[in-house]
């Protein structure tokens, strides 16, 4: 008994070491793998990288509870897509800048694009504002604008949330700064609480949520640069593709920055396979080097990302020889496979379902895509099989007929 648990044990970790293997190296040493020095101390506090349907391709202390920032800023465009698809609004709607807008705008920790009373601004163009300059200030206005109430519209940012299965966040303002920063505008009902909070991998299920339901953002995440009167938004998202830290085939989505440190939600596509990273609390604050380490960081796990896995057809709808038995394959199957073909493997499962095989890991309510197979009677090979059988049983016969009259033959001489 102690020898099969003492088995079943080494087992365990056996297959704990293994799943675990391929996530081994910090951020900082793949990092530095591409050729850049960065210190082991600029490591961020949570990471993780997810294609759109929630395959996890790195992970790095996922579950850490981590400040958002303006990352948060994601959840606020996610609410208000929501309200555009549901036609409560358009992005055409105009916001008239009233004289408490305008102080808002002016206070020092909300200032990045001051706002003018009696300027007129679409919603489109305050979500500009908080995508690329990273507003505080245009998040509360159109909070306020739309619910009438910025607490009401932190509520339903938590809502989506908990309907999402973002079970480890929680956010206190649409901006993603501390409360205390921007009184006396922040939500009344969330003013005892400072900072939201939230775990990379949650800020995965976000991400990967927004960009599958609402892929046309990137338009406006993928912006460098935009103009509204006369002033100049500049993207502080180093990362894509003409910025000081660009890298080709990157198209959004936004920083954060807080007293926690520096992070980044990044979305990039190569050859059909778009890869969404998230790092957070990049140390120290404020420090140069931990700004800029957040952007080669992220460009290092997505481009590990793109060397090592591909998306592909991995079989074509029609018949197949699997597992050495024949079956009809209902659809194409697309996935997510390393670019080793040797690392991995077709399965068919009780249920007839074609999936392919290899260690990985979902986020939650995602899962390994699959097809539908039906097993195929091959008549010709059943039609030979049975023949041969015949053809034996005939000959076994004639063998044991001759073989009888052998026996009688001899037995009559005796």
């Amino acid at each position: 008994m102690k020898k099969i648990f003492l088995i079943m044990l080494i087992s365990l970790v056996y297959c704990s070491f293994f799943t675990n293997n391929i996530y081994a190296m910090t951020p900082v040493e793949i990092t530095n793998n591409s050729k850049e020095q960065l210190d082991e101390g600029l490591n961020p506090r949570g990471a993780v990288v997810t294609t759109t349907n929630g395959q996890i391709l790195y992970k790095y202390h996922k579950d850490k509870k981590v400040d958002p920032a303006s990352t948060t800023k994601l959840m606020t465009m996610l609410v208000i897509y929501e309200d555009i698809n549901h036609s409560k609004m358009s992005l055409k709607d105009k916001v008239k800048i009233s004289e408490r807008y305008e102080k808002m705008s002016q206070l020092p920790n909300l200032t990045t694009f001051p706002l003018k009373k009696g300027q007129t601004y679409t919603i489109e163009q305050l979500l500009k504002q908080a995508a690329l300059n990273s507003s505080n200030a245009a998040t509360l206005v159109l909070a306020e604008h739309i619910d009438g109430d910025i607490s009401k519209f932190t509520d339903r940012m938590n809502r989506e949330a908990h309907l999402l299965g973002m079970n480890q966040t929680h956010f206190t303002n649409p901006s993603g700064a501390d409360n205390k920063i921007i009184k006396p505008y922040e939500p009344k009902k969330y003013k005892d609480e400072t900072r939201s909070y939230t775990t990379a991998n949650d800020m995965a299920i976000l991400t990967n949520h927004l960009l599958r339901k609402y892929p046309n953002i990137l338009k406006m995440t993928q912006l460098e640069t935009d103009t509204q009167y006369h002033q100049q938004l500049h993207n502080t998202n180093l990362s894509l593709p003409h910025q000081s830290l660009g890298m080709k085939n990157v198209d959004g989505l936004k920083t954060g920055t807080s007293k926690e440190g520096y992070n980044l939600a990044l979305t990039a596509k190569k050859d059909q396979l778009r890869v969404n990273t998230n790092l957070f609390n990049i140390q120290p604050y404020p420090s140069e080097k931990a700004k800029f380490a957040r952007h080669k960081v992220a460009n290092a796990l997505t481009q590990n990302v793109f060397k090592n896995y591909t998306y592909r057809k991995v079989i074509s709808k029609g018949v197949h020889q699997i597992d050495g038995k024949t079956y009809n394959v209902k659809e194409d199957l697309y996935d997510v496979v390393p670019k080793d073909k040797s690392k991995y493997e077709l399965k068919i499962s009780g249920k007839n379902y074609l999936s392919v095989k290899y260690n990985r890991q979902f986020t939650k309510g995602e899962h390994i895509p699959s097809v539908k197979v039906e097993p195929k009677f091959n008549f010709l090979s059943v039609s030979f099989q049975i023949i041969l059988a015949i053809a034996g049983i005939i000959l076994v016969s004639v063998i044991v007929i001759i073989a009888v009259k052998l026996y009688i033959k001899n037995y009559n001489k005796n």
